[in-house]
């Protein structure tokens, strides 16, 4: 008799413990909010503020100064974190992070960055520390800091076919097009497990979001390929997209 009653309060116990996760998780569900509208910010290119530029000069450096070699599986640029091997190809926001704390941009990781009130930056210039694009991009989006035009110091966020965070990396140049386009100078981390620059044209008006990449006319081509740099990848590679940009800074409030 004593067991059974052992057994009936265990189960009761189970039963109301399956109770109150399943309120508790309706009551987060609740609170979720929809993703903001990137911010629309001026159309045209406009010059960093000094620290962001101190930043794109950093990135410009490292990108020199890897020469196209392969960084391994543990790298500088992952140490910061932690000091396991991240593997190959797989530290582009390790890099994006390493090169804020260098420039020493205020900075703080995504569970941080989400108990501030939704819309609000600490700093005018702020950057979402990560180790991988899943984690930086939610911290940007609670800022209300996304855009979908580019500027220098932004940070690009690809997606891929059915993967909207695949990569990140930085905008270290931008001029618009004639036709409204934009091209896009980007120097990103763990591509060919490497440090890469990569040219091609930006379209935010493009129909499909999935088709707003293009390969620079043969013609406009200035730059030999390399291991450093390239016009390809990115602009002959379908299944890669812009999907947002991120903004460490906004140019109307500079």
């Amino acid at each position: 008799m004593k067991l059974f009653r052992r057994i009936t309060a265990l189960l009761l116990a189970l039963v109301l413990l399956c109770s109150a996760a399943s309120a508790l998780a309706a009551k987060k569900k609740a609170k979720a909010t929809a993703t903001p509208p990137p911010l629309e910010i001026t159309e045209d290119p406009v010059d960093p503020p000094e620290q962001i530029q101190r930043l794109l000069d950093i990135v410009y450096n490292e990108w020199k100064t890897v020469n196209g070699k392969d960084q391994g599986k543990k790298n500088k640029y992952t140490t910061w974190y932690n000091d396991y091997p991240w593997g190959k190809n797989r530290w582009c926001a390790g890099f994006v992070t390493w090169c804020m704390l260098e420039a020493e941009i205020p900075q703080a990781f995504e569970d941080e960055v989400m108990k501030l009130e939704e819309g609000v930056a600490p700093e005018p210039i702020y950057h979402v520390k990560a180790s991988k694009p899943t984690t930086m991009v939610p911290g940007y989006l609670h800022m209300h800091r996304t855009s979908e035009i580019p500027q220098k110091g932004f940070i690009v966020q690809y997606g891929q076919k059915n993967n909207r965070y695949t990569h990140v990396g930085f905008v270290y140049d931008v001029t618009r097009n004639a036709d409204g386009t934009y091209r896009l100078y980007c120097i990103e981390g763990a591509t060919m497990n490497t440090v890469r620059m990569y040219v091609y044209d930006y379209n935010p008006n493009a129909e499909k979001r999935e088709k707003n990449i293009s390969l620079v006319p043969q013609e406009e081509r200035t730059e030999t390929e390399s291991k450093t740099f390239t016009y390809k990848r990115h602009g002959s590679d379908k299944s890669w997209y812009v999907n947002t940009f991120l903004m460490p800074w906004i140019p109307e409030e500079e």
